[in-house]
């Protein structure tokens, strides 16, 4: 055959599985089945190549491990139809997740998540490809298939979405967008991971062999499809980033791709490529009456909703009024089925700080610590239902408190809150208001966190100390403080499933590990960690940092991930060294500003650019599927330091790299 005739039957195949994605019944006319038509395909464009003849395999998973449910093979245009049987027990609150595999020959092996559906159209290509392993990819098992119980796959599912449309097979809207879009470097990341993996499946000479050779496992093991090797770069990031990128020159199909500016090797520091991350950021809360404004912590609702308590009125020093609850996917919640509806208003929500928690019965607190002109008189915490309906009057619940920070809850369900503006560490009894009060000559409490016995540790940033508090008969007691270095002002504390607390010191760029009895048996320093601020754990008690810089503003801000005390880390990394790269993980620029979801500039009209998506960050917090959510609580430039419009802009969420961690938490972190 010609190519000239070669090129005519591609085109007309092209054209024909487009109408087919474009608009096909969802059900057979039994109504007991969906029917799934789909195009295999490799590279971008308007005329990707067809992949005929692969087998493509339905899977389904809603809790444990995957099953089989439906297979087919592609025809001479890649297209194929199959259907997949109806199943009652796929519902809202405990959805079944569809993926879909096609393999041809030993080395071609490419993915599509398929959603809750399932989807009734798909492209499988290379990008929905990358976009699944890195939305799964704390979800794959040994054998590189993928299972959970049904609410972390169903995140999953959402975040592969937010990268590529899997019906289109291109990236999705979301990364297309602000405040993606070229404000962030994950849309060509994407494309060039996609070329990557494109010249192995097309056959180039050595491609694969290539490509294989630079995505070992974190043990070491050389992959043998080009599903295993993406999945290997998602759960390794920081390996081999050169290497592979130069694999990406081979195939260029598609596109936008990292360009010599925007890789590892550029002389360009904001657009410079750290390591084979995906990251997504949202800024959307739902109401233009309340936009993002210094987000400054977050809680996970059993549902995998993020409450996230938000500082200051966007564009002034001022406190804000509302807390934001955004999906698991990072999209405003809309209130739907029995859901809570993005911003949440009322109960006392005033200038909310670095505290908020769930409680056992799902109700939310969030403390009000108050900004600028807005400064309360009195401190107060918000409580609210799962669905965001104050419980709290007006002013909020203000017994024995001021400006509050660090809130907890305990196994018992007491309610932990650091009243920074007076000193005390409070205690609410088993949701009461008959507030319990702890103070000595420790000053200004900040962090909360608490133990698997209950126990509370405490930060207090203006004494450099951490203390060990319980409560117990009605009262608080303090078993001992562990003084740190002056100057250390530390904030983020958390504790891990053996007693140890993790401490991050923020002036003194340093994070200590304190065992049960209050020695400090690490103190790190370097690795990337740069003015601390937020310290989470995720389920294999591994550590992340949340860097705030130190003073100066820093020329990019990055998240950082130490080896826990728990010893699941990769092979050769001890207790308290950087799995991250040096950098930590950041967030590169593609050369466009940052703007807010208003569309105007980070810091206003007429202002100098920003080209820092990822900024001053306080918190990071690991979700039920493996994602960290960074929050963007300050602004880049010292210039706009209380004086002016700090409040940073939105969450950034980081795909897949961490381990799954249960929501929400009471004491040490748990898987899901």
């Amino acid at each position: 055959m010609n190519q000239a005739i070669q090129k005519i039957l591609l085109l007309i195949g092209a054209v024909f599985s487009m109408t087919l994605l474009s608009g096909c019944p969802s059900s057979d006319s039994s109504g007991n089945a969906t029917v799934i038509y789909g195009v295999v395909s490799s590279g971008g464009g308007s005329t990707p190549q067809a992949i005929s003849s692969a087998t493509v395999t339905i899977y389904q998973v809603q809790s444990g491990t995957p099953s089989v449910v439906a297979q087919t093979s592609s025809d001479g245009a890649g297209n194929f139809s199959v259907k997949v049987p109806s199943n009652s027990s796929n519902t809202a609150s405990n959805p079944i997740t569809y993926y879909a595999v096609a393999r041809k020959s030993p080395s071609i092996e490419l993915m599509a998540s398929l959603g809750t559906g399932p989807l009734t159209a798909v492209r499988i290509n290379e990008l929905t490809t990358v976009a699944s392993a890195y939305a799964f990819a704390q979800l794959f098992r040994n054998d590189y298939s993928i299972g959970g119980s049904a609410l972390p796959m169903s995140i999953a599912a959402g975040m592969a979405e937010n990268l590529v449309s899997a019906q289109s097979g291109a990236a999705s809207t979301v990364i297309q967008t602000s405040p993606n879009g070229y404000e962030t470097n994950t849309w060509s990341a994407l494309g060039t991971l996609a070329n990557v993996l494109a010249g192995c499946t097309q056959g180039v000479a050595n491609a694969c062999t290539n490509l294989f050779a630079v995505t070992p496992s974190a043990s070491g093991v050389t992959p043998t499809t080009t599903l295993q090797a993406i999945v290997n770069i998602a759960l390794n990031p920081a390996a081999n980033v050169s290497a592979i990128y130069n694999l990406g020159s081979v195939v260029t199909s598609y596109t936008p791709a990292l360009t010599a500016n925007q890789g590892p090797n550029s002389s360009a520091p904001l657009q410079k490529l750290d390591a084979w991350t995906m990251a997504v950021k949202v800024n959307n809360s739902g109401n233009s009456s309340c936009p993002f404004g210094g987000p400054a912590n977050v809680a996970f609702d059993v549902n995998g909703y993020a409450w996230i308590n938000n500082n200051v009125i966007q564009g002034t020093p001022n406190s804000t009024n509302c807390l934001i609850v955004l999906k698991p996917n990072g999209q405003p919640a809309n209130g739907l089925a029995n859901t809570p509806t993005s911003p949440i208003t009322g109960g006392g929500i005033l200038g909310s700080g670095f505290g908020v928690a769930i409680d056992t019965l799902g109700y939310v607190w969030s403390g009000s610590f108050g900004w600028g002109n807005n400064v309360p008189s009195s401190g107060a915490v918000a409580k609210l239902s799962s669905l965001g309906v104050p419980i709290s009057p007006a002013a909020g619940y203000t017994s024995g408190l001021l400006r509050v920070q660090g809130t907890a809850v305990d196994q018992s369900n007491n309610i932990w809150m650091a009243s920074y503006g007076n000193n005390a560490v409070v205690v609410y009894p088993n949701q009461t208001t008959n507030a319990v009060s702890y103070v000595d000559s420790n000053i200004e409490p900040f962090g909360m966190a608490i133990s698997s016995d209950g126990y509370a540790w405490v930060t207090y940033t203006g004494s450099d100390t951490v203390s060990k508090l319980r409560y117990s008969n009605g009262g608080i007691t303090k078993l001992f403080t562990v003084p740190l270095p002056s100057g250390s002002n530390p904030k983020g504390v958390a504790v891990d499933s053996l007693g140890n607390a993790w401490v991050a010191a923020g002036k003194t760029s340093t994070v200590y590990a304190i065992n049960s009895t209050g020695t400090i048996v690490g103190t790190y320093t370097g690795q990337g960690i740069n003015g601390p601020w937020g310290i989470s754990l995720d389920a294999k008690g591994n550590v992340w940092v949340a860097n705030f810089g130190v003073d100066l503003p820093s020329l990019r801000y990055s998240i950082v991930q130490l080896c826990g005390a728990t010893s699941n880390c990769p092979t050769g990394i001890a207790m308290g060294t950087a799995i991250t790269p040096s950098t930590g993980y950041t967030l590169p620029s593609a050369g466009s500003q940052v703007l807010l979801n208003s569309g105007q500039p980070l810091y206003g009209a007429g202002a100098p650019p920003s080209y820092l998506p990822l900024m001053r960050l306080t918190s990071v917090n690991a979700d039920m599927a493996g994602n960290i959510w960074a929050a963007n609580n300050w602004k880049p430039s010292g210039l706009n330091d209380l004086l002016l419009n700090p409040g940073g802009d939105g969450m950034v969420i980081f795909i897949g790299v961490a381990a799954p961690t249960k929501a929400p938490s009471l004491g040490p972190v748990q898987a899901p």
